[in-house]
């Protein structure tokens, strides 16, 4: 069985959209722990429509699962019962937070603590966006999807591409990490716990489905079907976590930090397509 492809809008919106909610916690990190002089502030505030950028190109992938994106307000009227209104609203707030977090970052109307406190709380925001996502999938009727590990990958996923979108945020800014030793300790420590654990997340959630069987589907043979793109998946987080921390270490950071993008951008990708593509349905279930 090949990769979950008929997904690739949600994919791609449960790959984007956290990286981005995530980077927020990385920007948060950074006013609090972090010393920049006004000229910084002003570089990073102009900069973070970076991370915003990427939560929105993914909302707007989005959409394009949608038969008729018209319809998609009626999905609010089940707010409270349906996980995936209870997703919807949570993206909502959360962006709504990062608009206006942008807006006033761009116009440069933040400052100090007022500064610190809108970061945090939209960082607070997307990691809660990012929980409710995974949650959405949380059905009796799809025992693979059916599992805590579910919310947790999507969780460690937005902590790991939101470490490497952070980074290369405020290297773009020029942030020296080696004198913000604080700071890089802070993001390293993001870093490893996201690419670690999401790959670790991911892997336990997709071998668990070797020992389900259906009807129509082998739970081994659907996952021997997709082993090799979970490695590569695998393999791309970490190597995004190992030159994310390159880049923390100061050597050129800008650039280590962009292939870091690039390559969690890959991983996380790829595993959320092997997790469309082990889709199992209980209602089948022998």
């Amino acid at each position: 069985m090949g990769l979950g492809f008929a997904e690739m809008p949600l994919a791609l919106f449960s790959t984007l959209a956290p990286m981005g909610a995530g980077a927020f916690l990385v920007l948060a990190l950074a006013f609090s722990v972090g010393s920049f002089k006004p000229e910084e502030l002003k570089r990073i505030d102009k900069l973070t429509l970076i991370p915003f950028l990427f939560a929105v190109v993914g909302f707007i992938a989005a959409f394009f699962h949608l038969a008729s994106p018209v319809h998609a307000l009626g999905v609010f009227a089940n707010t409270g019962a349906s996980p995936l209104s209870n997703e919807l609203v949570a993206g909502c707030i959360f962006m709504v937070a990062a608009i206006v977090y942008v807006i006033l970052a761009l116009t440069g109307k933040l400052t100090g603590a007022v500064r610190t406190g809108c970061a945090w709380a939209v960082a607070v925001l997307g990691l809660i966006f990012a929980v409710f996502t995974g949650m959405a999938y949380l059905m009796d009727t799809i025992q693979s999807w059916n599992t805590p590990l579910v919310p947790l990958e999507m969780l460690t996923f937005a902590v790991a591409g939101g470490a490497c979108v952070g980074a290369m945020t405020l290297a773009f800014a020029g942030v020296s990490f080696p004198e913000e030793k604080t700071l890089g300790m802070a993001i390293m420590a993001l870093t490893l716990a996201g690419v670690v654990l999401g790959a670790a997340f991911a892997c336990m959630q997709t071998f668990a489905v070797s020992g389900m069987e259906n009807y129509v589907m082998d739970g081994a043979a659907v996952v021997g079907g997709v082993v090799m793109w979970l490695v590569c998946a695998v393999v791309c987080l970490l190597a995004a976590g190992a030159f994310n921390i390159m880049a923390l270490k100061g050597k050129s950071a800008s650039t280590f930090a962009t292939v870091a993008v690039v390559l969690a951008f890959a991983g996380i990708l790829l595993a959320r397509l092997v997790f469309y593509a082990t889709e199992f349905s209980v209602g089948l279930a022998i």
